[in-house]
């Protein structure tokens, strides 16, 4: 029994930590995924920013030729003589960022043919106006012999651009899909790790009852096995961290990108191509929002927390300040009962908890109901409770504990959107400053959370901030 025991904790943390080692390399790889498509989609806009040069380049010279024709005024060859010489630059250009797709290759000889029949056409009306006088120019752009080669270089180039819009799409698709990919193989891989984790301690606990020299020998074997195990969780919790940072410098240039497309080129997008590209925007908006409380979570969980006295009716007037827009915006009201005790607290992560259950109950509301909310404490020996009670719509029994819980939702992202982390960044906020909260709720009845933190009139609140 002790044999299989053992075996069966060893093949708990072999598992955690394989599972560890293939989350890493699932992660780098769809990061580098990533990185790449990234690579191409900038890729992408350079090819369309030279067919968009080149084309106008061909309108400028263009542009000059007419002024000519029609003055006999050799200054207004300048635009001309500038497209000229940087038309050649522009097909070079184009001939490097082409070279990798084989594809490219006729349509960009076509291209260059008939740029170069454009170019000869203006040359030679030109010519005439110079030696033979206006008539005989005219008679040549009457034959609209130029005007035609203009249309087929116009038409060229829309096809070249049209087959770069759709490799647009598709690196953006694929970056999406990446990110998705990413973030679901780490919560597994975290949900497994914990409760392979809770088995291991569990399989220690058992078989501390079978001796007391098998508990001591055990409780030893416990501590080492949970140090280890605690440092694989620390790895993965800051692996999950540096994962979650890194994700939004991809995901805002998704987001940049998707939006310059619908400012830039909103002409020649059709309207299905804009509603992909606002899709794109809407999910980076939600996928960035993820992260931020996927980063405030971990950052509790990491971060060093100095508690010491908080004027809370100073605090709650600052903090008002800074969500008046979200008040405003919902309508709501908030009725603030002062004066308000003091409590020992970390300032900015109280503000933080605060913030949360305010904003959350303005949102649980029903539809065409203005949020009403009461801010309020009370005392409690050495503790100092403060409510936060709101008019919404309300929480059944069975539900009050998964609320705190990381992704937790009892609602739709359509009917009441969020990422399901902002309650468990509440907990854990006011546990690490070594209070309580919780909550009392009924269906259509509104909702009370309460949070429980020190009194500085506690004889214990010296030794809490020095053990902090």
């Amino acid at each position: 029994m002790k044999r299989s025991l053992a075996q069966q904790v060893k093949v708990g943390l072999v598992l955690a930590l394989v599972l560890l080692f293939i989350n890493s390399l699932v992660s780098y790889r769809n990061i580098r995924r990533l990185i790449e498509n990234q690579r191409w989609v900038a890729h992408t806009h350079q090819v369309l920013t030279e067919l968009e040069r080149t084309l106008s380049t061909l309108k400028d010279a263009e542009t000059g030729q007419r002024g000519y024709l029609l003055t006999g005024n050799e200054n207004y060859l300048q635009p001309y003589q500038r497209a000229i010489a940087q038309i050649s630059t522009s097909i070079d250009s184009l001939t490097k960022l082409t070279a990798d797709n084989p594809n490219y290759e006729q349509p960009l000889y076509i291209l260059q043919q008939r740029i170069t029949a454009k170019l000869a056409e203006l040359e030679q009306t030109i010519k005439l106006r110079r030696e033979q006088g206006f008539d005989a120019a005219v008679r040549v752009v009457r034959t609209n012999r130029g005007k035609q080669l203009m249309d087929n270089i116009r038409q060229q180039i829309a096809d070249m651009k049209a087959v770069e819009y759709s490799l647009l799409q598709q690196r953006a698709k694929e970056s999406q899909a990446s990110i998705q990919q990413t973030l679901l193989t780490f919560s597994l891989a975290t949900g497994v790790n914990l409760a392979l984790l809770a088995l291991v301690y569990y399989l220690f606990r058992r078989n501390q009852l079978q001796s007391e020299e098998e508990k001591a020998t055990l409780e030893k074997r416990v501590f080492e096995r949970t140090q280890k195990l605690q440092a694989a969780n620390d790895d993965l919790e800051a692996f999950g961290y540096t994962v979650s940072h890194d994700l939004q410098a991809p995901l805002r240039a998704m987001h940049g990108f998707a939006e310059a497309l619908l400012e830039d080129y909103g002409d020649v997008v059709d309207e299905l191509g804009k509603e992909y590209a606002r899709r794109i925007i809407l999910s980076a908006m939600r996928l960035e929002d993820l992260i931020q409380d996927l980063l405030a979570y971990s950052h509790l969980n990491r971060a060093e927390l100095s508690l010491k006295a908080i004027d809370l009716t100073q605090l709650m007037s600052d903090l008002m300040n800074e969500i008046q827009p979200e008040i405003k915006q919902k309508k709501a009201e908030i009725k603030i009962q002062s004066p308000l005790p003091q409590v020992i607290a970390h300032r900015p992560t109280l503000v933080q908890v605060i913030t949360n259950l305010l904003l959350n109950a303005m949102k649980f509301v029903q539809t065409n109901v203005p949020a009403q909310v009461q801010v309020f404490a009370e005392r409690h020996d050495d503790w100092v409770r403060l409510w936060v009670v709101d008019n919404g719509i309300g929480i059944a029994p069975e539900h009050q504990e998964r609320i705190f819980r990381v992704f937790e939702r009892l609602h739709g992202q359509e009917t009441y959107p969020g990422t399901g982390i902002g309650l468990a960044i509440v907990r854990k906020g006011v546990e690490r400053m070594q209070g309580q909260v919780g909550v009392e709720s009924q269906l259509g009845q509104g909702t009370r959370f309460w949070i429980d933190l020190r009194s500085p009139d506690d004889s214990s609140t010296h030794n809490i901030a020095s053990r902090r």
